[in-house]
């Protein structure tokens, strides 16, 4: 699956090259690309331009004024066979850690663009940014996400996955969907809850708002999220993309589970490990340890 975070307006090219049986090979007639919302909305489709010289064919996104994620499909014929294939994504974002020309003056070896191309830049950028998120628990740019959850009479506050909450863009529960007064009156949340008024009353006792029992019966759809990153965040990420690069383009001598090197003339030489909470990287660590989630960790 490739995932492509897309400034908000912005448009894109997509790419994608069909292989049969490790072979590029191209598709007999046209290839139709499809992108729709999560939710199965249609938000453009059209023939994609190809296959050049390598068997790619593209596809250009026009942009989105609202941040969102977007599935992509792919259908076309090859080999005697009708394949779809529905694993790309689309993430438009309100913002990145930083743009590519920083990127490439991380260090003088990354303006070699034989070498590292921009869809590399952009693909490790994508996969520091994912990292950077999960391990801190927030989001450093304003982001989408559509979460499916489960609502019980006894819950009152729906706790969402990402915290620093900005807007509520669309609720249903049990597929009734709130009103344009209803959403308003959530606003925004550090802790990324929703704390719905008493007027809400989904089931129970009508003095306080309850939700509706049932599993995946409530679909919340918002935005999330800092305004930018701070800025030992940029500068940890820097360090940390610059690193994955070299990772992609290198090959070490060392096994990937190594942890010690022994020699002579200096001595031991430790090499830290990624974990599920750190990328290994020290100064990378401490500057993502420093914006921890603003949600406790627990409730």
């Amino acid at each position: 699956m490739a995932l492509l975070r897309v400034l908000r307006t912005a448009k894109t090219t997509l790419s994608r090259t069909f292989y049969l049986d490790e072979v590029a090979t191209p598709a007999t007639g046209a290839v139709v690309v499809t992108i729709t919302r999560e939710d199965g909305t249609s938000v453009q489709t059209g023939n994609a331009t190809g296959p050049d010289a390598s068997n790619t064919y593209t596809y250009v996104f026009n942009g989105l004024d609202v941040l969102d994620r977007l599935l992509v499909s792919w259908a076309l014929t090859i080999g005697g066979d009708a394949v779809v294939l529905d694993q790309d994504v689309i993430e438009v974002v309100g913002g990145f850690f930083f743009g590519l020309a920083e990127a490439r003056q991380i260090d003088a070896t990354f303006t070699n663009t034989t070498r590292y191309p921009t869809a590399d830049v952009i693909d490790v950028r994508t996969q520091t940014e994912a990292e950077c998120e999960e391990i801190c628990r927030q989001a450093f740019v304003p982001r989408f996400e559509r979460e499916t959850l489960d609502g019980h009479p006894r819950i009152r506050y729906l706790r969402l996955k990402w915290p620093n909450l900005r807007k509520v863009r669309a609720v249903s529960v049990n597929g009734v969907a709130w009103t344009s007064d209803q959403l308003t009156a959530i606003g925004a949340d550090r802790l990324g809850i929703i704390r719905p008024g008493k007027s809400w009353v989904y089931w129970g006792y009508g003095f306080a708002a309850q939700w509706a029992w049932g599993v995946g019966n409530i679909v919340v759809e918002y935005e999330h999220g800092l305004d930018r990153p701070p800025v030992d965040i940029v500068r940890g990420s820097k360090i940390r993309w610059k690193a994955l690069m070299f990772e992609r383009k290198s090959r070490s001598p060392l096994p990937d589970r190594s942890e010690r090197l022994q020699t002579s003339e200096v001595g031991t030489v430790s090499l830290a490990s990624e974990s599920q909470w750190s990328t290994g990287i020290p100064s990378v660590d401490a500057a993502y340890a420093r914006h921890p989630s603003p949600r406790p960790d627990f409730g």
